[in-house]
């Protein structure tokens, strides 16, 4: 399928974009991100960013830091302009997510929020060799996808609400184009938006050295207290 045909799937896709709005699904991704330590002066860069929603939400927490928005939607990104026209540090590009280079660096986090499974397949790969050479080696690359169980129940089901297009994106492939990138996954977690197990939340990052850093030299005298009568309640459990 041509690029073109995508963006203009996408310009059309505007008004449904706007209507459903900050949904609970993006205010849990937003939650997700200040769990991981979204600050005020954080630098984001969201890639698929389409009508801004989320970029609006991230917004409200990022006031000395920047946000880096792209979409391969020309109309998704005027509007997102118009709403974000009064946030000098939100910075709003038209592009395609798999090649894109950044205007900013130094980002702390990367987000793909339900996008990759709207990129071919056969660009995953340049993807994430892109993605491995914008990171420094503390940017968190958050990523949601639907659970590819989900997307196969919907094709089957209900094809009529999908995307132009809308794929299933499978572990083993996704972790062969990680390893080949120099990144590895730190987190993984399935959860339920509004089915059962719906969803997949990933934070990725680039492979480091292991450093040995004892766990409890990192702990202040509270949270070694804490700890210590957290296991022995532990301990009493399993007597």
């Amino acid at each position: 399928m041509k690029q073109q045909e995508i963006s203009q799937f996408y310009d059309e896709f505007v008004q449904r974009q706007l209507k459903i709005g900050a949904n609970e699904r993006l205010i849990s991704l937003y939650k997700r991100l200040l769990h991981l330590g979204l600050k005020e002066d954080s630098r984001v860069l969201e890639l698929g960013c389409g009508v801004g929603i989320f970029t609006k939400l991230l917004g409200k927490k990022i006031s000395s830091g920047l946000i880096e928005a792209v979409d391969l939607s020309e109309k998704s990104i005027a509007v997102s302009r118009e709403e974000m026209k009064a946030k000098k540090n939100v910075f709003l590009s038209v592009g395609d997510v798999v090649k894109y280079q950044p205007q900013n660096s130094d980002f702390d986090f990367i987000t793909l929020m339900d996008v990759i499974e709207h990129i071919p397949l056969d660009q995953h790969e340049q993807l994430f060799e892109n993605l491995s050479q914008i990171c420094t080696d503390t940017t968190q690359i958050a990523l949601n996808i639907p659970s590819p169980q989900y997307i196969g129940y919907v094709k089957k089901h209900r094809p009529e609400t999908l995307q132009v297009i809308d794929q299933e994106v499978h572990l083993f492939p996704l972790m062969q184009h990680l390893e080949k990138s120099n990144l590895e996954l730190v987190y993984f977690e399935k959860y339920g938006i509004w089915e059962e197990e719906d969803y997949h939340f990933m934070v990725i990052r680039k492979k480091r050295d292991f450093v040995l850093k004892h766990l409890s030299d990192q702990r202040n005298l509270s949270e070694k207290i804490a700890k210590k009568i957290a296991d022995q309640i532990d301990g009493l459990k399993y007597k």
